[in-house]
């Protein structure tokens, strides 16, 4: 069963939709979507969850039915808000997901609450600084709108649409100027960097390159056959990925802790 909160931060409404069971000693698993997307890009990804393990899927503020804020968000900015969205849902110790943009935000939670994110999986992450322009960026989400299911893009559209082209332009400068390589390097959460085998967004150097400056342990993980959209067309794979990883911070942690 799902549930459905809002949590306000200062002027910024976001939107959780929660659900499963978190049992004692397990983290909470956190969904980000990206730029122009809503939680329901991840939708699929949080179904395949096991019921037992409480899953906090979110719209981020100004994009779905959340009004966009007076002005345009950086990632900083979204992830000390992220930061006490969290807390208020009493969603700590948790493991944070995202899919392209929102592989910024799971970074950034991660660089600045190490001792509350204990995994990351970034889920075709940007932006490859080898194609580092915006009309490059274009060009590479053409080429894999081409290649995905009608379903998919037909998401994808309605999503664009509802949070509008004004707030998308605004976060296209936030996602361009985050320095990803620079700040994964100062993350300590394991990481699984996760794409699709025929992302064009997020190509196969780009994501060994971010495994390789993870200042955690991490690894990187392809899906057969799969492009950008991975958590749409293959969810079940991803939800695998992030039990995993769940399962080995989760022994990490019980590992560490002190004789009692």
């Amino acid at each position: 069963m799902e549930t459905v909160s809002e949590v306000v931060v200062g002027a910024h409404r976001y939107r959780a939709h929660e659900s499963g069971i978190g049992r004692a000693g397990e983290v909470t698993t956190v969904l980000l979507h990206g730029i122009g997307m809503t939680h329901r890009s991840l939708a699929k990804v949080q179904e395949a969850m096991p019921a037992t393990r409480r899953v906090l899927n979110i719209d981020l503020a100004g994009f779905g039915p959340n009004p966009a804020p007076r002005h345009g968000l950086s990632v900083e900015e979204y992830g000390r808000d992220l930061a006490e969205v969290l807390g208020r849902r009493g969603a700590w110790p948790a493991i944070v997901a995202g899919h392209s943009m929102g592989t910024q935000f799971a970074v950034e939670l991660a660089r600045i609450r190490p001792r509350d994110v204990l995994g990351i999986a970034l889920i075709g992450p940007v932006v490859d600084p080898a194609r580092g322009t915006v009309r490059q960026q274009a060009l590479d989400l053409a080429r894999d709108t081409f290649g995905e299911p009608p379903s998919v893009n037909a998401l994808v559209l309605r999503d664009y649409f509802r949070g509008g082209i004004r707030w998308y332009l605004k976060e296209l400068g936030a996602m361009m100027r985050y320095p990803m390589l620079e700040r994964i390097a100062e993350c300590v959460a394991d990481t699984v960097v996760l794409r699709g085998e025929r992302d064009p967004i997020a190509r196969e150097p780009w994501c060994d390159l971010l495994a390789a400056a993870s200042g955690g342990h991490a690894e990187a993980v392809s899906v057969p056959g799969r492009r950008h959209v991975v958590p749409r067309t293959a969810p079940d794979a991803v939800a695998r990925e992030l039990v995993r990883l769940a399962e080995r911070v989760e022994r990490r942690t019980a590992d560490a802790a002190p004789f009692r």
